[in-house]
């Protein structure tokens, strides 16, 4: 017997990332079908709530059951705590010797700007990497030559 589950999201920042929750929900053989947001999935077929949330757990996500009662009625004008978050110190003058902006493609969503940032910090000689989803960029601080931070070391 079939049953609509909605639940909340948590996690999803692209189009490719409500791909891969779709994805995999749509890969279980109890689910007939998946309505996928970033922020919502209204899932159709005979799976158990705990069963979705485990899968979406699993493709690297976060979910939850909706509650009718927790969506707003308006979109809140409040930026988000990301988008106000206090961006941490930069290093001393004394610290970083060179900085170097370069462009990226192929990022899709937060899990690749953390996967970049993270392979250029590893470059010896990076002091410090920003990675920039929108804008494409990347502002690498240091004395690592722009040959080596290219060759990921």
């Amino acid at each position: 017997m079939s049953h609509t589950i909605d639940l909340t999201l948590d996690g999803l920042s692209c189009g490719h990332c409500v791909k891969r929750v779709k994805e995999s929900l749509e890969q279980r053989p109890d689910v007939e079908s998946a309505d996928v947001t970033i922020d919502h999935a209204a899932v159709i077929g005979s799976a158990s709530a705990e069963a979705l949330i485990d899968t979406i757990k699993q493709a690297g996500y976060g979910a939850e059951l909706s509650h009718p009662k927790a969506k707003p009625l308006t979109e809140s004008s409040t930026p988000s705590e990301a988008l106000t978050a206090v961006s941490p110190e930069l290093p001393a003058a004394d610290d970083v010797d060179d900085s170097q902006q370069l462009l990226i493609n192929g990022m899709s969503c937060a899990s690749c700007v953390s996967r970049v940032q993270n392979a250029l910090q590893a470059v010896p000689g990076v002091a410090q990497a920003r990675v920039n989803l929108a804008e494409r960029t990347a502002l690498v601080m240091g004395s690592a030559s722009r040959r080596r931070i290219s060759a990921g070391g």
